[in-house]
């Protein structure tokens, strides 16, 4: 019988301590021969009865043991559950565990949903699916030190941006929670950012406003969606890392040459822009939808618009409407979404992001 404890002094097989790597052959002498699968970058190692995986990088040191508790049909899978034993602190039942030392679980990647616990130099990590443990990760733990980085200081006249920051946060940690995984920021920009995407957008003018807001804070990117995003005319837009603006700008601006869109399209936009074609090279994208449609600033208005009004890009409608006159504008009527508790705008990110 196989027997894994978890506890203050580390991880124990069998009443023996053990720290990652492993060497293959204290496996092989605990668990006996296991099947082997050879892959590009790591092998693994299979014991069907025992319903454990492993996995090498070098063939002799095992990095991680996995603890299946569904058998799946896969090439690579277990053919039966895990029959040995677990405790955590003395805990035999690991979702019990689980659900009642939720404070203790710490993520071990930014979008980790599910977490792991550590005890000592050893990681057990969770796989949940509709909430059945399907398996536990064993590894190594390091712990991550912070990346020092050289902020920016914020220029005179903006310093109100700090409390703009602060405000939109705290409004989202009490909707979401701070442990969401969709919820991103991370520090404001280095001067390394800022010049590449200056250099990026070649003489067209980052306006001072969007400049300062990114050196308070800026966002990690998240491919599904983001706790930082912003509600308008019924459209959920994510804040783009300030980094993306660039790219996002240039794929913007090559979509249409001027020629190719209609005099009737044109008559139809705000009379607050000046555009005679798709966008405008002087709108800025700060925001977006995922599907074409953006949130920019407009640092070229025309004669009765406003330097730095906010534009709602609308790609399949081709509408082009000034939605707010400022960024703050557009944000304190964000966090009057999220402190709306009736709102239900932020409900898949609650549903699918808590951690």
């Amino acid at each position: 019988m196989i027997q894994f404890d978890f506890t203050t002094r580390g991880f124990e097989i069998n009443g023996n301590q053990y720290s990652f790597p492993i060497a293959k052959e204290d496996l092989y002498a605990l668990f006996g021969e296991a099947e082997v699968f050879v892959g590009e970058y790591n092998d693994a190692y299979i014991w069907h009865t025992a319903g454990l995986r492993a996995f090498s990088k070098d063939r002799i040191s095992i990095d991680t043991i996995e603890v299946n508790y569904k058998v799946e049909d896969y090439p690579t899978a277990v053919k039966s559950a895990y029959t040995g034993q677990l405790s955590f602190d003395g805990e035999a039942d690991a979702m019990l565990y689980y659900n009642n030392h939720k404070s203790d679980r710490i993520k071990l990647w930014d979008t980790d949903d599910t977490g792991a616990f550590v005890f000592n130099d050893v990681s057990v990590w969770y796989n949940i699916r509709d909430g059945k443990l399907n398996s536990l990760s064993l590894q190594a733990y390091e712990e991550v030190e912070e990346e020092k980085v050289a902020l920016l200081p914020v220029d005179e006249n903006f310093e109100y941006l700090e409390a703009v920051w602060y405000e939109w946060k705290k409004a989202i940690e009490n909707r979401v929670g701070a442990e969401n995984k969709y919820y991103n920021p991370t520090h404001g920009i280095t001067q390394e950012q800022l010049d590449t995407v200056v250099e990026q957008l070649d003489e067209v003018e980052l306006p001072p406003i969007l400049v300062n807001f990114y050196k308070i804070a800026n966002v990690k990117w998240n491919a599904v969606t983001s706790a930082l995003s912003l509600q308008v005319n019924g459209w959920n837009y994510d804040l783009l890392p300030f980094e993306k603006i660039a790219d996002e700008w240039e794929g913007i601006n090559e979509l249409f040459d001027e020629e190719e869109v209609e005099e009737e399209i044109l008559k139809d936009y705000d009379t607050r822009l000046k555009c005679t074609g798709y966008t405008n090279s002087k709108w800025i994208p700060f925001a977006e939808s995922k599907s074409g449609d953006y949130l920019l600033i407009d640092t070229d208005p025309s004669e009765t618009g406003m330097y730095g009004q906010i534009i709602e890009l609308q790609n399949e409608s081709w509408e082009r409407t000034v939605v707010a006159f400022r960024l703050e504008e557009l944000i304190y009527r964000e966090i009057a979404v999220l402190e709306d508790h009736n709102a239900d705008e932020y409900q898949f990110i609650i549903d699918n992001g808590t951690f």
